[in-house]
């Protein structure tokens, strides 16, 4: 039995479905993270760049990229759950929760960032790329094996749950090492 819902189910909006304009919102929720680290870094180099710029760099990433990105991905899996699953091109399911559940774990310890050490950052990024990189084997996984081309499956968000923590971890070694 397959884990995936009818793509053309997931195509076509749901009765009850949020207006056009919430939807094209609601899409761009995936780049919130980079969104947000992208202002940041703008309104920091803007203030005159003041500091040690590889620290903020490396602060806004895990900030931003893991910890608000996570944020809004735990939210989304526990509160909207069934939206989420079929966006995804699954069944909503009570696991989802639980993969909120985990994603709040890892945005909250993230936003905490800058009140601790750059080994705290280094944590932070181990657990986000680990959690992140197992569910973006779970994408491909998808793919191959139900042809599931969803596009919270296939799309952008497959290659943020392995280029974001990358992307940390880069960055940190860079400054750090």
């Amino acid at each position: 039995m397959s884990s995936t819902v009818d793509r053309a189910a997931v195509a076509e909006p749901a009765a009850g479905a949020p207006p056009a304009p919430v939807r094209a919102l609601l899409a761009l929720a995936p780049f919130a993270g980079i969104i947000c680290f992208a202002v940041a870094e703008i309104i920091w180099l803007a203030s005159g760049g003041e500091g040690n710029w590889q620290r903020i760099l490396v602060l806004n990433a895990v900030t931003y990229l893991i910890g608000a990105q996570a944020l809004g991905a735990g939210l989304g899996h526990m509160f909207w759950g069934p939206p989420i699953a079929r966006s995804i091109g699954w069944q909503p399911s009570p696991f989802q929760w639980e993969v909120g559940g985990a994603n709040l774990g890892i945005g909250i310890a993230g936003v905490m960032a800058g009140s601790f050490g750059t080994d705290y950052w280094l944590a932070v990024i181990i657990a986000a790329m680990t959690f992140l990189w197992v569910a973006g084997i779970g994408h491909i996984r998808e793919i191959v094996r139900e042809r599931n081309f969803a596009i919270n499956n296939a799309g952008p968000i497959l290659f943020l749950d392995f280029l974001a923590p990358a992307f940390c971890l880069v960055v940190w070694l860079l400054w750090v090492g």
